[in-house]
């Protein structure tokens, strides 16, 4: 059977969810610095990666083609 399948009504800790949280802004950090190092990695990831990486870079870098 399918994890999804065997869903639960159990509540998640608090101390689980919030290291869950810390975590995921964590790797979210990690990947908007490697994409703002790496332009044309950025370009590849799509749309979205644009929309969340256009308020960080600074004036003077280039605009994403497309």
């Amino acid at each position: 059977m399918l994890e999804m399948d065997m869903q639960s009504d159990a509540d998640i800790p608090e101390s689980i969810m919030l290291g869950r949280l810390a975590q995921s802004e964590q790797m979210r950090d990690f990947f908007i610095q490697m994409w703002l190092q790496n332009p044309a990695l950025a370009e590849g990831a799509g749309h979205r990666v644009r929309e969340i990486l256009s308020p960080l870079r600074r004036p003077a870098e280039t605009d994403f083609p497309g």
